[in-house]
């Protein structure tokens, strides 16, 4: 990974996660209301201990919620929209 994942490059892959819910019968209204649980799965850049991995999921959190690039070292990979 040579550089920082954009808004652009995540946005895709959770827009891509959003139709195959709603593909498959999810509810937008679940959506809408924050009543279904996600998994975010990453990629590291390279081996990290578990505190590092956590630390920096926290940090991609934060980033995601405020439209930023993620940090150094992760990448979002999917997004598993859940019943």
């Amino acid at each position: 990974m040579d550089c920082n994942m954009s808004y652009a490059e995540y946005k895709k892959i959770i827009s891509e996660a959003l139709r195959e819910y709603c593909n498959s019968g999810g509810s937008l209204l679940n959506i809408a209301l924050n009543n279904i649980k996600k998994e975010y799965v990453y990629e590291f850049e390279k081996v990290y201990p578990e505190d590092m991995k956590k630390y920096l999921i926290d940090k991609a959190h934060q980033a995601m919620q405020k439209g930023r690039e993620l940090p150094e070292g992760i990448r979002l990979t999917k997004v598993i929209f859940k019943n």
